[in-house]
């Protein structure tokens, strides 16, 4: 069974993460990036253009298109801020035992309503305010249900060559071209549009397979303004609260 590793950096706003693949050297391991300064020692780099896109959409290129790239029939992506835990062979025969589906993901570790992401989203300057908004209230006008299920999409387990998924995923990059850069505000509309089979990864325990947030990113500065800053604060102290 042929598997990949692959992520992405495009632009200068993030360092390179060297330990997003982890310690797994068995398998092939693929950085798609715009940038010719980057070695990254025993992993292939993809050197892809922005081709007019800003680094943010053109990072989703492959991430969300894996089929266009990748001859191998499974694959793996990992954010850049993400760092692999869990040998992806075991990772995969874990998948594979669960259900038949190509597409798996972990659950959102906090959400599971794309409207909530679309707030969070907009609050902490990650898309602009009204792109959001518009886009929210259309799938509001089209019947979308609240709490449909949203996904964690730093980690992608698919299989590329099935054309259920090979039409998602073209589908999946034109919304994020047109609308939010924000492919998890994309991907739970798609599945209620579309009826996508995949499953939520249960087989594994997130904790023990990828760590999302290798890199330190608290001091991110956002591409768009934030908003409630206050009752950000008081929810998050909510949440500390409940544990």
């Amino acid at each position: 069974m042929s598997l990949v590793l692959y992520s992405a950096l495009y632009g200068h706003k993030e360092p390179l993460n060297l330990q997003v693949f982890g310690s797994f050297t068995h398998v092939r391991r693929v950085l798609f990036t715009d940038r010719t300064d980057l070695v990254f020692p025993g992993v292939e780099i993809i050197h892809d253009s922005l081709d007019g896109l800003e680094p943010a959409r053109a990072s989703r290129r492959a991430k969300l298109m894996p089929h266009r790239y990748l001859p191998e029939e499974w694959s793996i992506w990992l954010d850049n801020k993400s760092r692999l835990k869990r040998d992806p062979a075991e990772v995969l025969a874990a998948l594979q035992g669960q259900s038949g589906v190509g597409f798996f993901a972990f659950p959102h570790f906090r959400r599971d309503c794309v409207y909530q992401e679309g707030q969070a989203v907009w609050e902490n300057g990650l898309d602009d305010y009204l792109t959001v908004r518009n886009r929210l209230n259309d799938y509001r006008a089209e019947g979308m249900p609240a709490h449909s299920g949203l996904i964690e999409g730093h980690f992608l387990v698919r299989r590329h060559h099935d054309p259920d998924l090979v039409g998602f995923g073209e589908r999946w990059f034109d919304q994020v071209l047109k609308y939010s850069r924000r492919d998890q505000l994309s991907f739970p509309y798609l599945v209620w549009n579309m009826g996508l089979r995949h499953d939520l990864i249960t087989a594994l325990e997130w904790r023990e397979t990828v760590e999302f947030d290798h890199l330190d990113r608290r001091s991110r500065t956002p591409d768009f303004p934030r908003r409630n800053r206050a009752w950000q604060v008081a929810r998050r102290l909510w949440h500390r609260m409940r544990g």
